[in-house]
């Protein structure tokens, strides 16, 4: 239940605070408070009853304790520059801020990994980093300012996040306050994996609980760099070129539209980028990458969107164009501010291939209700910022503004779309989220929430609807959990690792027909196919249309699409295209309580409550049977080569220099599609590199990569077939995992190589083939039956010397002794307690923790 909610905080209470974080770290004047009323959407107002600012982990804790202890709720704040009202207190309620939280605490190049305080600008991390050539991927328009615990709060995107990805894919661990006060280590790098919690916090907006410290992912500076600016007499002809873009195999790093109202603020401002003032919209287009290759994809998007009906395509000439084109359209909310003195943010994601109509549709929603509208968004991945200008001094336009917000996220909704794709719910939103989720998604939801936060003290009034006809009686009454989920009817009896053989039919279709078991949009990159599909058969339906599943898991082609997903595994694409978990974007799974759920969407951004879809891949059946998935795509690449270097074992000179080559290549500019050093059952090492991109682009980093590879050979494969991926030579290499084989992980932490090699030749385990994967310091080792059951003691005492040392080993599946789950204090109970509380079955929901 929420706590009583306090009229004010007594003198004493305050007095204590103040013992925590010092005189600096409390704000209680109500005229510095002033400041903290709203965030960036002032629509939403309420002043605190104080901020607090502790320094670290341990002021948190025990901030969090004494307001915890006085009923007090909480509202996590990073800079405030949140459009959703996510970040406004509670009526009586405090924020503890995360400014004094700056510290970037440790960044390792060679892992490509960073450790920072939640404080952190989200652009001072790509400084630091870029000394070392690398940079933080995920890019909002107010990343100047903005903080990176504020991002993972928000699941915040960007325009670069079309190639990149979101917050999610870089968030790898989080040191989390929560509940009544406890501390809580989310997942890491180094850690076997369980249950998502990490990426289930990702974008719960502060109502589990408030992060401390992030350990983040960085990735490879890109070496080159083209953008483009195209203008175009309309929107809906310039949507039309978004399709036509992605339609021709290309994959910008970014693909942005302005419309005219938006040029005409930016180019009044002192943010005026040159943009022509006759154009009816503009898309700036962006390539980034290995310098080869990127003139040719630069010239196939101009041709592009001149056969679409663009009037003018030009390019960047240098740094300076390039970034005054990109300052006019990140400043573009602040250019309205001279326009109008207030303004509507809405923020939703529609498929790609909608964006023409949708856009059409909100123009006519503007003119019927005589409002001025402006629209500036991430064409490339649907997700539109329609801006509505207006005096909220006027009642009557206010409520036009309001009904005509509501008509818009209609509009996107019924288009296949979501109602935010990166500014959150908030209290903006909550009266929205029935639109797109039923009554059990909801309820889901709830209970997941009270999983994380017990007593009700995070963020009361966030995200969650709290009127009737939203979908749940009241944030607490919905969702409760029925005594018997079991005998609900048409719930399974008994949940399956093997998913469920649903076919899709009861939504239209896509380009594959509507009772098809695949139904693949190729314009919106994105494919939603049945539970029991085999995986080869997708990859071949995928194929014949120049697109592909970046997933190689040994032995994928025969496992079916709901296999996969339960066991949640990834193979060595992962660390340039990311995990399995980083390609699902909505699944539908058959529970016991529940009935059937339908977790996220269809679209490639979408932060509409919380995350839950994120926990379904490697929940290995215990939510439910997976009757559905959605996945994002990629295009097909236009060539595809393996630098392939075989060596000797690795106690031989040779093997030892592999080893070595492979740390170098860990670290070097080039980012392949995938690296991995592959030991065979005779403990003989090679190492392939794969390469994939256009054929010149391709070409230049063989080139360079070889000059570090002297006597590799170079393979070059079909790219047209679905099984272009298993049948390079790393495929041959990998005799693909035998159903009764284990599989079995070792991370190595910061230990180095040969450190972790020597630990698993003692035991001498007889591996049929093993990999590493050099850059995430991982092994993958594939073991007949029995061999780990011979060597129990061996591999419990491998298993204590890797965590001693900041690694970690887990049985990926197949048969073993009991190695133990090497997770944090209370981790355990919360993955149980979110299990249940999706699954709707009875189980523990007050979980305990260990404070630091």
């Amino acid at each position: 239940m929420s706590p009583e909610v306090p009229t004010a905080l007594s003198v004493r209470l305050l007095a204590t605070l103040e013992e925590v974080v010092g005189r600096n770290g409390l704000v209680r004047e109500p005229g510095r408070l002033l400041a903290y009323e709203s965030d960036a959407l002032p629509r939403f107002r309420e002043r605190p009853a104080a901020v607090v600012l502790p320094e670290d982990t341990a002021q948190t804790l025990r901030v969090v304790r004494i307001l915890a202890d006085a009923g007090v709720p909480i509202t996590p704040r990073g800079a405030g520059t949140g459009l959703s009202g996510g970040a406004v207190a509670a009526p009586g309620g405090v924020l503890i801020g995360t400014s004094r939280m700056n510290r970037i605490l440790e960044l390792d190049p060679r892992r490509r990994l960073a450790r920072v305080q939640a404080g952190v600008i989200n652009t001072d991390l790509s400084r630091a980093a870029a000394a070392h050539g690398l940079h933080y991927a995920p890019d909002p328009s107010s990343q100047t300012a903005c903080t990176l615990g504020g991002n993972v709060g928000e699941n915040a995107g960007g325009p670069h996040c079309l190639k990149y990805g979101v917050t999610t894919r870089y968030v790898t661990g989080l040191t989390v306050v929560g509940g009544p006060g406890r501390v809580l280590e989310f997942g890491g790098a180094d850690r076997a994996e369980g249950l998502d919690l990490t990426g289930l916090f990702v974008g719960s907006e502060g109502r589990f609980g408030i992060a401390t410290e992030l350990e983040l992912r960085l990735v490879p500076r890109p070496r080159g760099v083209r953008t483009l600016l195209a203008v175009f007499p309309d929107t809906e002809t310039a949507g039309r070129a978004v399709s036509a873009i992605i339609a021709r195999g290309l994959l910008p790093a970014a693909l942005e539209m302005m419309d005219r109202g938006t040029i005409e603020a930016v180019e009044a401002s002192i943010f005026a980028a040159g943009y022509p003032l006759d154009a009816g919209a503009v898309l700036v287009v962006e390539f980034d990458g290995t310098e080869a290759g990127l003139d040719a994809d630069a010239a196939l998007a101009e041709a592009v969107c001149l056969e679409e009906g663009a009037t003018l395509v030009r390019r960047a000439r240098d740094e300076a164009e390039r970034a005054a084109l990109w300052q006019g359209r990140k400043k573009a909310y602040g250019a309205f501010g001279r326009i109008a003195p207030d303004l509507m943010v809405q923020d939703a994601t529609v498929p790609r291939s909608a964006l023409p109509r949708v856009l059409r549709a909100i123009d006519a929603i503007g003119a019927r209700y005589e409002l001025r509208l402006a629209n500036v968004f991430h064409a490339g991945d649907g997700n539109l910022h329609p801006k509505i200008l207006f005096d909220r001094r006027d009642p009557a336009l206010v409520a036009r503004v309001e009904e005509a917000s509501r008509e818009i996220m209609q509009v996107c909704v019924e288009a296949g779309g979501t109602i935010t794709g990166e500014h959150g719910v908030g209290l903006d939103k909550r009266d929205y989220m029935g639109l797109v989720h039923g009554a059990e998604e909801l309820a889901a939801m709830a209970a997941v929430q009270r999983a994380f936060d017990p007593d009700g003290i995070w963020n009361p009034g966030k995200v969650l609807p709290l009127t009737p006809g939203s979908g749940v009686a009241t944030e607490v009454e919905g969702g409760g959990t029925p005594e018997d989920g079991a005998n609900r009817p048409g719930s399974p009896t008994e949940t399956s690792r093997r998913g469920g053989a649903s076919r899709l039919s009861d939504e239209p279709g896509g380009r594959t027909g509507g009772d098809s078991p695949i139904q693949h949009d190729p314009e919106d990159l994105t494919v939603r196919v049945a539970g029991d599909v085999v995986m080869g058969e997708l990859a071949g339906t995928l194929a014949r249309a120049g697109q592909w599943l970046p997933l190689d898991v040994p032995g994928q082609a025969e496992l079916t699409v709901a296999e996969l997903v339960a066991s949640g595994e990834w193979g060595p694409l992962a660390p340039a295209l990311g995990r399995l978990r980083d390609l699902v974007l909505g699944a539908t799974v058959e529970t016991a309580g529940r009935g059937r759920l339908r977790l996220g969407g269809r679209v490639m951004k979408n932060v509409a409550g919380f995350d839950l879809v994120r926990a379904v891949p490697g929940s290995h059946g215990r939510f439910g049977s997976i009757e559905e998935v959605v996945f994002r795509l990629l295009p097909l690449p236009e060539t595809h080569r393996v630098l392939a270097l075989e060596g000797a074992s690795h106690g031989d000179p040779g093997g030892i220099r592999l080893v070595e080559l492979a740390d170098r290549l860990a670290t070097h500019p080039v980012l392949p599609a995938s690296l991995v050093r592959v030991i065979d059952g005779e403990g003989r090492s090679s190492i392939f590199v794969r390469l994939l991109g256009s054929r010149s682009g391709v070409e230049a980093e063989c080139d360079e990569l070889l000059a570090l590879l002297p006597g590799a050979t170079v393979w070059e494969g079909e790219v047209d077939t679905p099984g272009f991926v298993a049948r390079d030579p790393l495929g041959s290499s990998l005799a693909w995992t035998r159903e009764e084989d284990s599989l079995l992980e070792l991370r190595g932490g910061p230990m180095p190589t040969e450190e972790v090699e020597a630990r698993l030749a003692a035991i001498g385990l007889p591996a049929r083939w093993s990999y590493h994967l050099p850059g995430w310091n991982v092994w993958r080792l594939a073991l007949p039956p029995g061999a780990l059951e011979a060597a129990r003691h061996e591999m419990t005492d491998l298993a204590v010397g890797l965590r001693e040392g900041g690694g970690d080993l887990n049985l990926l599946r197949g048969q073993g002794p009991d190695l133990g789950r090497h997770a944090p204090p209370g981790i355990p109970e919360l993955e149980e307690a979110v299990r249940h509380a999706v699954a709707g079955t009875v189980g523990p929901i007050r979980v305990g923790g260990s404070a630091r």
